[in-house]
């Protein structure tokens, strides 16, 4: 059951020289109550202050709290700022970096908790409050198990403050969390601090809301073509009906739609793009033909370049295509997507952070992992392809990025355009955050949890485990596709038998195998079956580092699907995966993959080749480079807890020191 108010303590009216709003307050009413709690409102409304404030006041009660976040970024960001605002009291742990574990303050990834709390290590999770930031991803499809494990292993006396943009099914959720013993309440805030409006910017120039869409699409004349190969100032533009002249017929482009954000005062803008290519592209076009900072700007832009250079101890000869980010950046241009070095990110970030920067080209990732809102957000178009189909954005994907738009205490309105083109009004989703689509168990039996459930629990009690996840909440509560306590029983038992074949567990006993197993969490089978062969002790550093490589790494469209000079390894794999397919029928753990092309070009970089060398070896993007290092990395930290003998681990620590360097390197200082 939702929690019920419990009149006590004053609520305050103003934080941080901010007003507080109505839902801020009321959630810092239960906070101070001691009463988990759930807060569902829009982007950009402030809901990072309730936090703030927990995090505060946690400090001040010699207390103990862990903030949690989607991805590495987001707590590498959270990171810092708590840092310049609390010193050495801050502490942080992700896959790849740990420092300071037991901090009175700890930040970490959500699947750092999760593993921290199924291997029951009370040392780094011991805590009074649990920050939740971006709970909704308990829907994410292959993430969202995490999440809703993470929850179900929480001590019950440990608090908890989930954040999240719109969840239609807050209430649910909460009944969940009461349903295992965790009494949550809800506060829901619908309105935006500041209102955002949806416009849309036709082939003839114009910005319109949807119900003059069909008006402009039948009555306006096209743009003609650009005979400045898009150089066009924005007083050139044809953008009114009256302007009318002869020559071909064309779509207005993204140049077309920045100098209309221009004319109209609408920078900073974010222009999202859903391609790595398409962003800098398009980067590129615009800095060919314009510039939007003043010589005052442009020295400042240089100064914050250097000092960010020198913070990260690089150079501009360590930054593949510096000269060109370098040329945007003083022009107010950027580009933010996973594919760059992540100085290059952090450069753009700090940049509109302190108002240098215009306009911002980027992906969808820049919605989740950045919280820095502008005064116009752009699509560049509202379909995408999500791996499987080419689909309009769901109402969730739309407000993820759209709710950037409008900046409190800034601007009155934020606004919203999207490049349509010939698009009908009829074709195109109706916007509605109300609409947004609710959240359901993605709750996912692997072979990690088989191990570590029965490390901790009797068979019986794992069946009521499984009773209490969302997943069997959710189906007594008729949500299609959750599956029942009996559906996940099957799929937990089914997954155990097929262990006690492998020799990881005899019964409910824990084999060496087993206990491997409780450790790795990527590909847990294949890493633990490598393990357990005596693989990595035949393997160089370097070449333990390129196989780790091989493991993590998710081929992309484009990449190599073979290689000339296989990995030495590449026959162990062979084996363990036919002695599987025999061992094996329903094929429970036939989902492991490998990719041999990288692992040479991994091991080359734990060899100390240099960064451009590494990157003619494979098609790889720098930032895509730096991420597998960063995986690989993580990887071998969970193989170098799992194995046991101290020669084994130390040559584990020698392939991780060897990935380490240079634009990989991470530092919590």
């Amino acid at each position: 059951m939702a929690a019920k108010k419990r009149r006590r303590n004053f609520m305050p009216y103003e934080y941080r020289g901010l007003v507080l709003d109505e839902f801020q307050r009321e959630a810092i009413w239960y906070l101070e109550n001691k009463i988990s709690t759930l807060v569902s409102a829009p982007t950009g409304t402030g809901k990072t202050l309730i936090a703030d404030f927990l995090v505060e006041k946690t400090l001040e009660a010699n207390q103990r709290l862990i903030y949690t976040a989607p991805i590495k970024a987001l707590v590498n960001q959270k990171y810092r700022e708590f840092q310049r605002r609390y010193g050495r009291r801050i502490g942080i742990v992700t896959g790849d970096v740990s420092h300071q574990q037991t901090a009175p303050i700890v930040v970490m990834t959500t699947e750092i908790l999760r593993n921290m709390l199924i291997r029951d290590d009370s040392r780094g999770t011991d805590a009074d409050w649990i920050v939740f930031d971006e709970i909704h991803y308990l829907n994410h499809p292959e993430r969202g198990t995490v999440w809703e494990e993470a929850i179900l292993f929480i001590p019950e006396d440990t608090l908890i403050l989930g954040l999240s943009a719109t969840i239609p099914n807050a209430g649910q959720l909460a009944q969940w969390m009461g349903s295992i013993g965790r009494e949550t309440a809800v506060v829901e805030h619908a309105e935006r601090a500041v209102p955002l409006r949806h416009m849309y910017f036709t082939r003839h120039g114009q910005a319109v809301e949807r119900k003059g869409l069909l008006q402009a699409v039948a009555e306006s004349p096209p743009i003609d073509a650009d005979t400045k190969a898009g150089t066009l100032a924005w007083h050139e533009l044809p953008i009114t009906p009256r302007h009318r002249t002869r020559g071909p017929q064309r779509a207005a482009t993204h140049l077309d739609l920045i100098h209309y954000a221009a004319k109209h005062r609408l920078f900073p803008c974010l222009y999202f793009v859903f391609s790595r290519d398409g962003c800098e592209e398009k980067a590129r076009e615009l800095a060919n033909s314009r510039d939007y900072l003043s010589k005052k700007e442009k020295e400042a832009v240089r100064v914050n370049i250097r000092r960010k250079l020198q913070q990260a101890g690089l150079t501009a000869q360590d930054i593949p295509k510096y000269d060109m980010w370098h040329n945007q950046w003083l022009r107010g241009i950027g580009v933010h997507h996973a594919g760059l070095l992540p100085i290059v990110r952090e450069i753009t970030e700090h940049l509109l952070e302190r108002r240098l920067l215009k306009v911002i080209y980027a992906t969808e990732t820049f919605a989740v992992g950045v919280n820095m809102p502008v005064r116009t957000v752009c699509f560049d178009t509202l379909v995408k392809y999500d791996g499987e189909e080419v689909r309009y954005l769901t109402q969730h994907e739309y407000f993820q990025m759209a709710g950037r738009a409008g900046r409190r205490g800034w601007d009155r309105q934020g606004t919203v355009i999207s490049r349509v083109s010939d698009a009908l009004p009829t074709a195109l989703p109706i916007w509605n955050e109300g609409s947004v689509e609710p959240i359901s168990s993605r709750l996912h039996i692997s072979f990690n949890m088989v191990v570590n459930l029965l490390a901790r629990f009797e068979p019986d009690n794992i069946e009521i485990f499984l009773a209490k996840t969302l997943s069997s909440f959710q189906c007594q509560e008729g949500v299609p596709e959750a599956r029942s306590r009996a559906e996940l029983m099957d799929d937990f038992q089914a997954k155990w038998a097929l262990l006690q074949k492998l020799e990881y567990l005899n019964g409910t006993e824990l084999l060496a195998k087993g206990q491997i197993c409780r450790n790795i969490y990527v590909q847990e089978i294949l890493v633990t079956e490598l393990i357990a062969g005596g693989l990595i002790e035949n393997l160089e550093p370097a070449d333990l580092a390129g196989l780790a490589a091989a493991i993590v790494y998710s081929p992309k469209a484009g990449d190599p699907d073979f290689t000339l000079s296989p990995p030495s390894w590449a026959p162990a794999v062979d084996l363990i995966y036919e002695r599987l397919n025999k061992i094996d029928p329903q094929r429970l753990a036939a989902g492991f993959s490998v990719y041999p092309v990288i692992s040479p070009v991994i091991a080359g970089w734990a060899e100390g080749m240099g960064l451009q060398d590494v990157l003619k070896k494979h098609p790889l993007d720098p930032g895509d480079l730096v991420a597998v290092c960063r995986q690989s990395i993580d990887l071998l930290r969970q193989i170098q807890i799992a194995v046991p003998q101290p020669s084994l681990r130390e040559k584990v620590t020698e392939a991780i020191n060897r990935l380490d360097r240079g634009v990989v390197r991470v530092t919590a200082d």
